[in-house]
């Protein structure tokens, strides 16, 4: 507890402190300032029983969003709150037609957390995968409101699990039900739990790929490439660019390639510095303003949010940034879906869908700029190499699907709607 309090003090002081330097920091102070406002106001439209979806940030919010709709569609009488705590899911977050409303968590307080309850009323909460508020969750237990944590996963090496977690460990006790992704995770929490609701459900991300991918979109731009395979590097960081740069030109020389680069921060100063990385690199705002096409094979750099999901469809091959930093490797999944060729760099030790695709022959991990020309030149020159990876990508992806329906399945039978029946 002590941790816990030490966390509620600091946090405000130090967002404070690094606000003139972090924009993120700001976006976020900026939302505690009008949070209550902003629920006094939507409070005020609701109409109904609220079913509460807690997302710590955007990624939580595409996992968590075929529970959204499934939620929606078993509860139909219900609106659906989604609350975010940090600004990358709270400002970019897409509209979703099963959600009503949309605020930031007012920040974990005994005051805050009574607030509210008492403005919102949920009937049902769930929280997606991670973040554990020990006031709302408290606060939730004693009015004995069905609160379950969903799609989540568990390593030996979180604080649950070490000698100092034990408020941790208590916290977990809270939720009325817990679903897992796996049952590595189900073993690692059981002992920890005596009367929650235990059970595997899956990783809900399988059905929010295919979710998208039944629901792509074309993208009139692609059509102006020059003639060749596009290589789609997605969610990439400094240590991804300085790889991909080496590579991509010695690709171009290899077969004609057309490279989109993706990179996870699209401020002013992280774009710049990933075409510092690329010879002859243009951004897409760029491009698209002059309305011409590609002469030649070039590095396209996304300058925008929201594309990346949509451009893998193209991919010939896919790029999953992000396994060279220590946080590791983003959604490979997100390619996957398309039956394409997943490649990332070594970090991948802390995800599942990573290694079990990557064991399905559906995924390469790569260790250096070396092992990546060469993992792209096998692709490029070997057609039953590349189908058979391609293949397997999207048989693991489908193989892996229903995770929803057992979430779905799971609240039905702890959670009774205000009319005494289960939906």
């Amino acid at each position: 507890m002590i941790l816990y309090r030490l966390f509620l003090l600091f946090y405000p002081i130090l967002a404070k402190l690094i606000r003139p330097f972090n924009e993120k920091a700001k976006h976020w102070i900026d939302g505690q300032q009008k949070v209550w406002d902003e629920i006094s106001v939507l409070s005020s439209q609701i109409k109904g029983p609220i079913i509460w979806v807690h997302c710590a940030s955007y990624g939580e919010f595409e996992q968590g969003s075929p529970i959204i709709s499934a939620l929606k569609k078993t509860y139909p009488t219900h609106q659906i709150w989604v609350t975010f705590f940090s600004p990358s899911g709270y400002l970019h977050h897409k509209p979703h037609p099963a959600v009503d409303f949309v605020s930031y968590l007012p920040f974990d307080s005994p005051s805050a957390a009574t607030q509210w309850m008492e403005m919102v009323q949920p009937k049902c909460i769930v929280f997606i995968k991670y973040e554990f508020w020990y006031y709302y969750l408290k606060l939730a237990a004693v009015n004995k409101i069905p609160t379950f944590l969903a799609s989540a996963i568990f390593r030996p090496d979180q604080i649950f699990f070490k000698f100092y977690g034990g408020f941790y460990r208590s916290m977990l006790q809270l939720f009325t039900g817990i679903l897992v992704q796996d049952v590595h995770s189900k073993n690692l929490i059981a002992p920890l739990l005596k009367d929650t609701h235990l059970h595997v459900s899956g990783d809900t991300r399988f059905d929010r790929v295919l979710d998208i991918a039944s629901a792509k979109k074309s993208i009139d731009w692609l059509s102006k490439l020059a003639d060749g395979k596009i290589i789609v590097a997605g969610s990439t960081w400094e240590d991804d660019h300085k790889i991909i740069g080496s590579v991509s030109e010695k690709c171009d020389q290899l077969e004609q390639c057309n490279w989109i680069i993706v990179p996870h921060n699209v401020d002013v100063a992280s774009i710049k510095s990933c075409r510092s990385y690329f010879k002859n690199s243009i951004c897409l705002s760029e491009w698209l303003a002059q309305s011409n096409s590609m002469e030649k094979p070039m590095v396209l750099i996304v300058d925008k949010i929201g594309l990346l999901s949509q451009l893998y469809q193209y991919a010939h091959i896919a790029y999953i940034g992000g396994g060279f930093t220590k946080d590791g490797i983003h959604n490979v999944l997100e390619a996957a879906v398309f039956g394409k060729p997943v490649v990332w760099g070594p970090n991948d030790s802390k995800y599942q869908e990573a290694i079990g695709l990557r064991n399905a022959g559906g995924g390469i991990q790569i260790k250096d700029a070396s092992t990546l020309n060469g993992t792209i030149h096998k692709l490029l020159s070997n057609a039953n190499f590349y189908t058979a990876t391609g293949d397997a990508a999207l048989k693991y992806v489908q193989e892996h699907a229903g995770a929803t329906q057992k979430t779905i399945d799971c609240i039905k039978q702890i959670y009774v709607s205000p009319t005494n029946q289960k939906l």
